[in-house]
C-alpha cells in the first residue's frame, strides 16, 4: 500500500457515525490495513514512525475504553516506593445486594477484564465514543481523530510483523522502536506483536539486549523482558527452540557479533551441527569468541577476606568473554579425545582440531550413507538411492562425488518420464521433470566441455527436459510451443533423433489442438457460408428474371 492509500483508509477509519455498519466499515479498513503486501514494509515502518498527533491523555482514555493497558512512567520503583508496572482501568463495583438474600442466591460478580488478552483493533472499531459513559468528558471530534490514529498504527503494527514473520529484520526493528513512543503508550500492544512474530523476532532481540551502553538502557531491560516472556533469553532455549535453520543460524549471527558472555557454551554446541548454514554461522561465532576482536578489561578490585580483612592484589569481578570460551574449549576438548589438551596450544589451534574431529565424523557418515545409497542403486532400487543421496545433498550441497549422484538422479528421471508418458500420470511426469533438472545441475563437470561450453549430452538432457516441458504444458491445456523451440535451441537434431513425443510436440507447435467440443465449428461455419452463398446467388437470380418479364415504359 502507499501513503495515498493508506490516507484513504485512514479517512474511513474516522467515520463520524457510530452505527453498527460504520463499525463494521472501520474494521474491514483496519483489516486491511493488516493484510497489506509484505513488500511495502517499508512505507509501513516509515508511517509507524511519524510524530502522533493525539493528545497522550485521550489516547490513554480510548486504550483504558478498551481495557488495555499502558505501562506506568513512575516503575520500576525506587527507594520505599512498590508502583505497578502497567496502569489498567478499574473493574466497575459488583452489583448491590439486598440484605438478607441468600448466598445460593446472590448474582456472581462479573469475571474481570485480562488488559493483556485485549484486542486492540476490534475494540477499538466497536467502541461507542458517543455513549460510553467511560468517555463522556471528552470532545467527540477529538475522540474519532485519536480513534482513527490508534487504529491506523495498531494496524500497521500488524502488517510489519507480517513481514518480520518473513525474516525482514528492519520490520521487527520498527515495532520494537515504536514501543517507546509517546512514553510506551502503545508498549503493550508491540509486546504482544512482538511475542506473535516469535522467532524471527529474536536475533533482533538478542542484538539489543546485548547492547550495555547507557543510552540504550530502557530498551535492553525491554528486550530482556520479551526475551523472558517468549522463554527464549537463555542461549541454548532460543538456539534449539528456533522454527528453522535459517532463523536459528541469524541466532547464532547475532551472538557473534555481539559476544554475549551467556552464550559461549551455546555457540560451541553448533560448530558440529548437521545443517551447513548453522554449522557455517555458529563455527564463524565461536571463532570471533577465540580469535576475534580483544576483549575490554574487566573490572578490577580487593575482594575481602574473613575477619574484615582486604586481598593484597586486585583480582577481576568476572571473566571475560575470551577466558570463558577457553574454559569451555577444555572441557570439549577433553570429552572428545578423552585426554587433557597441550597447554602449548592456542584456543585457535584446539578450535581446529575440534572442527576437524567433527568434520570426519561428518564424512564418515556420508559415506555410509553413500554406500548404502550404491547398493540400492546396484539393486536397481533407484527411488532409495536417490532419497539417501537427497540427505546428503541437504547436509553438504558441494559434495566431491555428487556427479555419480546426477547420474543416478537422471536415471530415476528418466525411467518416470517414460512411466509418465505411458499412463499420463501428471504427478510422475513433474517429478520425473524435477529429477532430470537436479541432475543436470549435479553435473556441471561431466556435461560440460573443456572450455566449459555445454557438451552434447547436456544438450540432449536440456532439450529433453524442455520436451517433457512441452507435453506437461499440454496436458495442461497449453501448446508447448515455446518450450519445443528452447528444446530445438539446445539440440538443433532434436527433430529427427527424439522420439515419437518430440514429433507430436512439433507437431502441436506447428498447429494447435482444438478442445473436443469446438472441433466442429470449423465445419458448421462453412456448411454456413454455403448456405449464405446459395441463398443469395438464388436471390440474385429471381431478381434478374423479374426484370426481364417487365414491360416497356411509356417512353
Amino acid at each position: 500500500m502507499s501513503d495515498a492509500d493508506l490516507d484513504r483508509l485512514q479517512t474511513q477509519l474516522a467515520a463520524v457515525s457510530s452505527s453498527p455498519g460504520d463499525a463494521e466499515r472501520r474494521l474491514a479498513a483496519a483489516r486491511s490495513v493488516e493484510q497489506a503486501d509484505r513488500e511495502g514494509f517499508r512505507t509501513y515502518a516509515a508511517r509507524l514512525s511519524r510524530p502522533l498527533t493525539s493528545q497522550p491523555a485521550i489516547v490513554k482514555r480510548l486504550i483504558h475504553g478498551i481495557w488495555g493497558q499502558f505501562p506506568n512512567p513512575e516503575y520500576p520503583r525506587g527507594p520505599g516506593k512498590d508502583p505497578p508496572m502497567w496502569l489498567t482501568r478499574p473493574e466497575p463495583p459488583p452489583p448491590p445486594v439486598a440484605p438478607g438474600t441468600p448466598r445460593s442466591k446472590r448474582p456472581k460478580p462479573p469475571k474481570p477484564h485480562e488488559p493483556e488478552a485485549a484486542d486492540w483493533v476490534t475494540g477499538l472499531a466497536a467502541l461507542d465514543l458517543e455513549h460510553d459513559p467511560f468517555l463522556s468528558d471528552l470532545a467527540p471530534a477529538e475522540l474519532r481523530a485519536a480513534r482513527a490514529e490508534t487504529l491506523m498504527r495498531v494496524a500497521l503494527l500488524h502488517a510489519l510483523a507480517a513481514a518480520g514473520k518473513q525474516g525482514e529484520r528492519d520490520a521487527v526493528s520498527a515495532v520494537f522502536q515504536f514501543a517507546f513512543v509517546a512514553d510506551g503508550l502503545y508498549r503493550d500492544e508491540c509486546g504482544r506483536t512482538l511475542r506473535g512474530i516469535g522467532g524471527h523476532a529474536v536475533p533482533t532481540l538478542i542484538r539489543i539486549y546485548n547492547d550495555r551502553t547507557r543510552a540504550n538502557a530502557k530498551m535492553r531491560r525491554y528486550a530482556s523482558y520479551q526475551l523472558d516472556r517468549m522463554d527464549r533469553l537463555r542461549p541454548a532455549k532460543a538456539i534449539s527452540a528456533a522454527p528453522d535453520d535459517v532463523v536459528r543460524s541469524d541466532i547464532l549471527r547475532a551472538y557473534g557479533e555481539v559476544l554475549a558472555l551467556d552464550a559461549v557454551e551455546a555457540v560451541l554446541e553448533q560448530v558440529g551441527a548437521s545443517s551447513h548454514r548453522v554449522r557455517r554461522e555458529a563455527r564463524w561465532a565461536w571463532l570471533r569468541y577465540v580469535d576475534g576482536p580483544p576483549p575490554p578489561p574487566a573490572p578490577k578490585r580487593k575482594r575481602k577476606l574473613p575477619g574484615g580483612k582486604e586481598e593484597t592484589e586486585e583480582k577481576e569481578d568476572y571473566l571475560n568473554y575470551r577466558e570463558m570460551a577457553t574454559l569451555a574449549l577444555g572441557r570439549a576438548y577433553q570429552e572428545l579425545f578423552s585426554r587433557e589438551p597441550d597447554a602449548k596450544q592456542t584456543p585457535r589451534q584446539l578450535t581446529d582440531e575440534i572442527f576437524a574431529y567433527y568434520d570426519r565424523q561428518r564424512e564418515q557418515r556420508f559415506e555410509e550413507v553413500f554406500q548404502a545409497a550404491k547398493a540400492h542403486e546396484k539393486a536397481g532400487e533407484l527411488g532409495k538411492a536417490v532419497d539417501e543421496f537427497g540427505w546428503i545433498l541437504a547436509n553438504q550441497p558441494d559434495h566431491p562425488r555428487r556427479n555419480e549422484m546426477g547420474a543416478v538422479f537422471q536415471r530415476l528421471g528418466e525411467k518416470l518420464a517414460s512411466e509418465a508418458q505411458a499412463s499420463g500420470d501428471q504427478a510422475t511426469l513433474a517429478r520425473a521433470l524435477g529429477l532430470l533438472r537436479q541432475a543436470l545441475l549435479l553435473r556441471p563437470e561431466v556435461l560440460q566441455g573443456a572450455g566449459g561450453e555445454a557438451s552434447a549430452a547436456a544438450a540432449q538432457l536440456c532439450a529433453r527436459i524442455h520436451l517433457l516441458d512441452a507435453e506437461q504444458a499440454r496436458r495442461l491445456g497449453g501448446d508447448g510451443r515455446l518450450d519445443v523451440a528452447h528444446a530445438r535451441q539446445c539440440d538443433p537434431g532434436i527433430a529427427a533423433s527424439q522420439t515419437a513425443s518430440a514429433r507430436r510436440a512439433g507437431l502441436a507447435a506447428a498447429t494447435p489442438t482444438w478442445p473436443r467440443h469446438l472441433r466442429l465449428v470449423p465445419w458448421l461455419l462453412l456448411a454456413a457460408g454455403l448456405l449464405l452463398g446459395l441463398v443469395a446467388l438464388l436471390l440474385l437470380l429471381s431478381r434478374r428474371r423479374v426484370s426481364v418479364a417487365a414491360p416497356p415504359g411509356p417512353g
